[in-house]
């Protein structure tokens, strides 16, 4: 007989609205865990007037170099990123927006976007040392199942997406890459138990933000993002990076020894090129090529403190 696979666990994100949210958030960063905060954008202009054809009408003219024609996949990283990356004004891409393309501008500074920079207020939830606001407009998107090293307050700006978040404690359960270790190799909506077995043990949390909604992402926690066939969100990064002993707590916990020989390998790499960039979608640096920038960094602080 074969056994039925339950699957993961899956709760809800504990929510907070209106006169609780100052106190909640300020709980939930003490204590590192994420809540979602209803309607506390709801007042911004840029929830009341953006979309994709206001940002063309506004900085339709800028260059950006979006991902376009994008696979219908809950693993994007499985993809290389020069395969989809097109450059294009803001107004064509709103343009692609409306033929149903899969698309998406990821991970660009606001302030490349001017005459944006006053629609919404990210201070008055006293995050402190912000280090970026960055705007994601795309349709129908999938981001992967991956951890940051700053937290974030995400913000629901126009359209719907779905968050799932799991605990930095759920690491093994998650599968990360063996070359990638912020990112999983599962799919978290439609999970292959097979290819991913640990999966079914993991707890995850999950909501839908709507436009308004905030949602604080501590720094190492996992998650996920799949977004409505029209979506902008802002990203407010702030606060303390994950130190480099985190990244190597990870890899110790992952058990993998395939992932510290590519470790060594990108490593090697990127001391040997001056530089080794990986091809995965929507990525940062392997994790070899980040220790080894994080280790030059080091000591080049050191020689300029000598």
């Amino acid at each position: 007989m074969h056994q039925t696979v339950v699957g993961p666990t899956r709760t809800q994100i504990p929510r907070v609205r209106g006169a609780e949210i100052a106190v909640a958030l300020a709980e939930h960063c003490r204590q590192q865990r994420p809540l979602l905060m209803e309607g506390a954008a709801a007042d911004w202009p840029a929830v009341k007037r953006w979309s994709p054809a206001y940002v063309a009408d506004v900085a339709g003219d800028v260059q950006v170099t979006p991902s376009v024609g994008l696979p219908d996949t809950e693993v994007p990283y499985t993809h290389r990123d020069k395969d989809f990356r097109r450059p294009m004004t803001v107004r064509e891409f709103a343009d692609l927006m409306r033929t149903g393309d899969r698309c998406y501008i990821d991970q660009v500074p606001i302030e490349r976007l001017p005459g944006l920079e006053g629609d919404f207020d990210f201070k008055s939830l006293s995050p402190p040392d912000i280090k970026a606001v960055i705007i994601w407009m795309g349709a129908s998107t999938r981001s992967g199942m991956h951890f940051d090293y700053v937290d974030n307050l995400f913000a629901q700006v126009h359209g719907t997406k779905l968050a799932i978040l799991a605990e930095a404690d759920e690491l093994r359960n998650l599968h990360p890459f063996p070359d990638s270790h912020t990112k999983s190799q599962v799919a978290p909506e439609h999970p292959d138990f097979k290819a991913h077995p640990r999966f079914a043990r993991a707890t995850l949390a999950q909501a839908m933000l709507e436009p308004g909604d905030i949602l604080y992402i501590p720094r190492g926690c996992w998650h996920y993002f799949a977004s409505s066939e029209s979506s902008i969100s802002l990203a407010c990064w702030f606060g303390g990076m994950l130190p480099t002993s985190y990244h190597f707590q990870v890899l110790f916990r992952m058990r993998s020894p395939k992932a510290w020989a590519l470790l060594a390998r990108d490593f090697t790499r990127s001391a040997v090129r001056g530089g080794f960039r990986p091809t995965r979608l929507f990525s940062p640096p392997s994790t070899g090529e980040m220790l080894y920038d994080l280790t030059r960094s080091v000591l080049s602080g050191k020689r300029r403190a000598g």
